[in-house]
């Protein structure tokens, strides 16, 4: 399944297993491959970069800040700034609420997660991670309640320096660029 990826960043860690209800409610809207991986749990990879979410709990928070093209959207994980990744209409969308856009980013879930995000450079350039490094050593990892949010945000004139990162609720901050910005299309 995705083989080269729990290759490349090891088993998940700060796992918390999905109620089965959740689980059965999302099933029929995700690729089998997508279902198996997130049936393991949520929690993190790559070193607290990556967090596969419960889509049930963030359909609330994917609904406040995101218009999908697409319906359902599920949202099955999140990463370090806050970006969410939804499966909806066969691809993979990521919605950067630091830039206020979302972008498809595969089409193949496993080619997604087996070559795509196992090429940290390539990833990195493709989603502007550049400053998840410089974050991770100045603030520490994220919690699973956390993310790193640009004080003041981008949106409204902040400047995109790492100096400008502070660990921020998840939810609280989508919720505030939400109010701030509007909803991502």
């Amino acid at each position: 399944m995705f083989e080269k990826f729990i290759e490349e960043y090891g088993n998940i860690e700060h796992k918390v297993e999905l109620p089965n209800d959740h689980l059965e409610q999302v099933k029929s809207f995700l690729p089998d491959e997508l279902f198996s991986f997130i049936s393991n749990g949520a929690g993190s990879y790559m070193d607290s970069f990556f967090w596969v979410v419960d889509p049930v709990q963030f359909d609330p928070i994917l609904k406040e800040i995101y218009v999908p093209v697409h319906e359902p959207s599920i949202c099955f994980a999140r990463d370090a700034f806050g970006g969410l990744y939804s499966y909806e209409g066969g691809s993979v969308i990521y919605i950067d609420i630091r830039h206020g856009v979302s972008k498809v980013i595969g089409r193949k879930v496993n080619v997604l997660f087996n070559s795509i995000m196992t090429d940290w450079e390539y990833f990195s350039e493709e989603l502007l991670l550049d400053n998840y490094e410089p974050a991770k050593e100045r603030l520490g990892k994220v919690e699973p309640d956390e993310c790193y949010g640009y004080v003041p945000i981008l949106g409204l004139g902040g400047p995109e320096k790492v100096e400008n990162l502070q660990k921020v609720k998840l939810r609280e901050h989508i919720s505030i660029v939400a109010q701030a910005l509007g909803k991502i299309e």
